[in-house]
């Protein structure tokens, strides 16, 4: 959504004296002009008027019944710090950059706001305009940025060993989505036990059994930003854990059909942008091509997951949502057969 104006913080919000002591203690009384980022989340953006800067405030609401998702978003901060850490803390490749906390009045993160381009405008120019090569190159620094991600956890799996996945974990939110499709009329009892059925077929084959990396968990084109001619930022990491790396690698290229498959209509034209996406991740390793074949032997499984988790949206066409519903099962069907 665009960022909607709220108005000024009130000095007497708890919140201002937290950003103005803790984000910007070099200014003696900080106006902070307010906007909401999201129609469904508790996401702001406070821009300080004399400096111009911004920081972003994302907040939890102790009220909610969904511990899990309570948790979740409490647990951003440390992760940030985390892959910060690591060394995913300056440009080219990093992480925003989080900047306080506080719980006491459902604060979970505040940190810096970040200018640029994300990859869905490269997508809306590639799909409307015909801007191939912009995309492309987006595409192969966000491939870069994941490896670089991916890699993070390398001194934690030397040390403990080289643990695999947990496909349990994978099995059950797809069931979890599939539930929901059956729950809004997408799927019926029988179609849906069939996906389930498709899905434990994917996780029995050998081929799933996959190392553990850290994962970005929710990679989606709003949530990587380009602010300059080199650089990735990833934001919203609530999500982040330990999963195959190809959790994410092929979240992407779900992304990237839908992208098109909905501004345009055609399933093909994706094809091009995934394929390169999926040989720049690749040559990131010793042996590309025998990496190549191994991710994308995993690739569709989580696509056609990401397919299903974006039909969910009520805010998408229907007869669209059917589609995506069917793209993820000859994504499904299809895969087995490599």
């Amino acid at each position: 959504m665009m960022a909607a104006y709220v108005g000024v913080l009130d000095q007497d919000d708890p919140l201002y004296e937290v950003l103005a002591l803790r984000v910007y203690p070099e200014i003696r009384r900080p106006v902070f002009h307010v906007e909401r980022l999201s129609r469904t989340r508790l996401v702001y953006r406070y821009r300080e008027a004399e400096t111009k800067r911004a920081v972003v405030g994302k907040f939890f609401d102790p009220r909610d019944q969904d511990e899990g998702k309570v948790t979740r978003i409490k647990s951003e901060y440390r992760k940030l710090i985390r892959l910060r850490y690591l060394g995913l803390n300056s440009l080219p490749y990093y992480v925003v950059n989080p900047l306080c906390r506080e719980e006491r009045i459902g604060l979970a993160v505040a940190e810096e706001s970040i200018g640029g381009n994300d990859l869905d405008h490269y997508l809306k120019h590639a799909a409307w305009k015909g801007a191939s090569a912009p995309l492309q190159e987006a595409l192969a620094r966000l491939a870069d940025f994941l490896h670089r991600l991916h890699s993070r956890s390398a001194p934690d799996r030397i040390a403990h060993g080289s643990p695999s996945a947990h496909l349990d974990e994978v099995a059950a939110y797809f069931m979890r989505i599939v539930a929901t499709l059956q729950q809004q009329g997408l799927l019926s009892p029988h179609r849906a036990a069939a996906y389930l059925g498709l899905r434990d077929r994917w996780l029995q084959r050998a081929r799933m059994q996959a190392e553990a990396v850290t994962v970005h968990g929710d990679a989606t084109p709003t949530n990587f930003l380009f602010p300059d001619g080199d650089g990735v930022v990833a934001i919203d990491l609530e999500r982040m854990k330990d999963a195959d790396r190809v959790y994410d690698i092929g979240m992407v290229c779900g992304e990237l059909k839908h992208a098109f498959l909905w501004r345009m209509g055609h399933r093909h034209v994706s094809e091009p942008f995934i394929h390169h996406f999926l040989c720049r991740y690749a040559r990131n390793f010793p042996t590309p091509d025998a990496t190549f074949w191994d991710i994308t032997r995993r690739v569709p499984f989580y696509m056609a997951l990401t397919e299903l988790r974006i039909a969910r949206n009520t805010w998408l066409d229907w007869e669209y949502r059917r589609r995506l519903v069917r793209e993820a099962r000859e994504c499904l069907t299809w895969g087995l057969q490599l």
